[in-house]
């Protein structure tokens, strides 16, 4: 997926329900969301190494003066990328990482795949770091492209004239193209290859072209950030890892203001299980409320998978919905049965190691 958008959404998994009003109030729990495929029982620890220094440097910073990089700016992101990496990766119950500071030759100009590395060499970094596995960035390559537009701008004046007014919009495409690959030595088997190639955009406007393009950010920090983002992502695809998701719930409900408001204090306060009680409670007795109910009924789901219990949570979400029509339980439906799947997935992946 594109970095543009990894930035407010992590792939393959439901951040949260997105309903902010003055009704509401929000809670964070933390989950496991699972990667994209099991990784073999036998690897439990893995080291991760840079192989992406190009190997005809020269020609590296030949391109940098045509594209507009900074001396060494691939060079500091594909520190961040390993950064990025092995942050996620700490994030896992089902590895442990080991950042070794390797740093070899591999693709021509930060372009395509190099070469897989020599078994030797992988049962070597194993050796040498007590690892089970290598995952490797094979290749590294960075572009920033800056772009200006002139803008002009019309406003109707009280006296009915038109006022024209010049402004100039600059904006920067960093892009990140990055090979992986996650070597299994026991196997002989390259258990993971793939290419990501990812960018993000940033604009600045001014009154001035020249003062548009000094308002964007810096092309190096930018890259960096893009850089330690594909990281994670990678670390993400191969590691079930502890993310924060974010629910909201109802802190006010027609004719139960103050019990609501009362049940609000105690959730926020950590106090789930009394917020819990008074929910109960009203969805018990408001049978001739239904929108009460129904909001009391779907507290009462975000209140289970804060326990951990997700069934129950589904339970309550859908009498939420069925009996009371309250329509964020039918999103919130669909976001349980994910986190169940998701739930299943992970305790795959970690052979019962959770």
């Amino acid at each position: 997926m594109n970095i543009r958008n990894l930035l407010t959404y992590l792939p393959g998994a439901i951040l949260g329900l997105a309903f902010l009003s003055g009704c509401t109030t929000s809670t964070s729990l933390t989950v496991l969301q699972p990667a994209q495929f099991k990784v073999p029982d036998h690897i439990s620890k893995i080291a991760v190494v840079d192989r992406s220094k190009p190997s005809n440097g020269w020609l590296n910073v030949l391109e940098g003066l045509f594209t507009g990089e900074a001396i060494g700016q691939d060079r500091q992101s594909r520190q961040e990328a390993v950064r990025g990496l092995t942050d996620a990766l700490q994030r896992t119950p089902r590895f442990r990482v080991l950042s070794t500071g390797i740093e070899m030759t591999g693709s021509k100009a930060g372009g395509g795949l190099p070469p897989p590395l020599p078994w030797q060499e992988v049962e070597r970094v194993c050796a040498d770091y007590g690892a089970d596995a290598v995952v490797a960035i094979e290749s590294f390559d960075s572009d920033n492209m800056t772009t200006t537009n002139r803008r002009e701008n019309k406003k109707k004046n009280k006296d009915g004239s038109t006022t024209i007014t010049i402004d100039y919009l600059a904006e920067m495409r960093t892009s990140v193209r990055m090979g992986w690959r996650f070597y299994d030595p026991a196997s002989k088997i390259i258990f993971d290859e793939v290419v990501t190639d990812d960018f993000l955009r940033n604009d600045a406007s001014a009154d001035t072209e020249r003062r548009a393009v000094a308002n964007l950010p810096s092309q190096v920090s930018v890259t960096r950030k893009v850089a330690f983002l594909v990281g994670g992502e990678y670390g993400m695809r191969i590691a079930p890892v502890y993310i924060q998701v974010r629910r909201e719930y109802y802190t006010k409900a027609k004719g139960f203001k103050t019990q609501m408001k009362q049940a609000a204090r105690f959730a926020q306060g950590s106090n789930w299980d009394r917020a819990a009680g008074i929910w109960k409670k009203i969805e018990a007795i408001a049978q001739d409320n239904p929108k009460a109910a129904g909001r009391a009924a779907y507290n009462m789901a975000v209140f289970a998978e804060v326990n951990g219990n997700l069934e129950i949570a589904l339970e309550w979400a859908e009498k939420a919905w069925t009996s009371y029509g309250n329509k964020k339980a039918r999103i919130y439906i669909d976001v349980l049965r994910q986190r169940q799947n998701d739930a299943r997935k992970a305790e795959y992946q970690m052979n019962k190691k959770v």
